[in-house]
């Protein structure tokens, strides 16, 4: 009897142990689910960050500063879930059409600085604005310098243009009206190879009158491409050659041949005036040059402070062409800066 009551102490202890373990491992198990969890949604540091990407390089610049910047992890959290919404924002944005597409890109980038901002997180924007701008600028320089024309005299128009004063933007235009005129010599050709066919092809119905009517267009076509070319010709020519001695006159000739508002009469009246002004510097530079060999020969003379009529008569008349030359750059520079304006 005995024996069996000390059995069933010991099975029920067994029972009771059993029960504990599970219990330990219940509770274990449940401890771990929530640290997941918390890891999860709050994180640890940067690193659990790190892997975090989305498919818009701007935003994944701005969240490599964010995981370092913020320390709320709840924030990081915050913040990852509005990056996610602008992931998709720019996807749309960059899915628009492309005529309306630089401006919703404008639109969504102006949120965006809203929200770093509340962030405390406006300086990577800034920060990326200025990394990328650099980038695309230097693309694009690579690849206005690496892309050859088919027609060599328009390549040789583009090797000069690259070589002369024109500024960065103004290579862009010029190079955009080059493909242009590249374009249309490309139509060109396929309206004569299709004349030809016509002409070959007598047995086509009509081809008599379609052939007439393509030989009338050709000859428009072609007169549109010799007055493109011309007009490329000397816009590049222009800047190519220097037509001044000053570089202040060139500088005023060059704004006033990049004008679209002046004719051709305008521009060559400008060119006169511009002309008679670069004559008058020069003969400023020749008294200047006089005047100062006067005096220095007055200086090895021993007589510098000694009143010289001839140095004094030298004096006024510097003066004087100063004062006209003065007035001749003011007029010439209102009559065509405001006019560019």
């Amino acid at each position: 009897m005995t024996n069996k009551v000390v059995h069933v102490e010991e099975d029920v202890t067994e029972m009771i142990g059993i029960e504990n373990c599970k219990m330990m491992s219940i509770n274990m198990t449940l401890s771990l689910i929530i640290l997941v969890g918390m890891r999860l949604c709050l994180g640890t540091g940067p690193n659990t960050w790190i892997d975090v990407s989305f498919r818009i390089n701007k935003l994944n610049f701005i969240w490599s500063k964010a995981i370092h910047h913020l320390s709320d992890k709840a924030l990081i959290k915050r913040l990852k879930d509005e990056l996610d919404n602008f992931d998709s924002l720019y996807l749309s944005a960059k899915a628009a059409s492309i005529k309306n597409e630089k401006l919703v890109l404008e639109e969504v980038d102006n949120k965006l600085v809203q929200l770093l901002e509340k962030y405390g997180l406006g300086s990577a924007v800034t920060a990326y604005m200025k990394k990328y701008k650099w980038r695309d600028e230097e693309e694009e320089n690579s690849i206005l310098s690496s892309e050859k024309f088919k027609d060599p005299k328009l390549q040789k128009l583009w090797h000069a243009a690259q070589n002369s004063r024109f500024s960065k933007n103004e290579q862009k235009i010029v190079h955009k009206e080059l493909r242009d005129h590249e374009r249309k010599m490309a139509l060109y050709e396929e309206k004569v190879q299709l004349f030809n066919e016509l002409n070959d092809n007598t047995l086509t119905e009509n081809s008599f009158e379609m052939s007439d009517k393509l030989n009338r267009e050709l000859k428009v076509h072609h007169n549109n491409i010799i007055n493109s070319y011309d007009k490329l010709h000397q816009k590049i020519l222009q800047v190519s050659r220097k037509v001044f001695n000053n570089e202040k006159v060139e500088n005023l000739w060059h704004l006033a041949t990049q004008n679209p508002n002046f004719t051709m009469s305008e521009l060559e009246s400008i060119r006169v005036e511009l002309n008679h002004f670069d004559k008058r510097l020069e003969k400023m530079k020749y008294h200047d040059e006089e005047l100062k060999a006067v005096k220095k020969e007055q200086e090895k003379l021993g007589k510098l402070n000694v009143f010289d009529e001839d140095i004094s008569g030298l004096e006024e008349e510097n003066k004087r062409l100063l004062r006209k030359l003065r007035k001749l750059e003011n007029y010439l520079e209102t009559k065509i800066v405001h006019t560019e304006l």
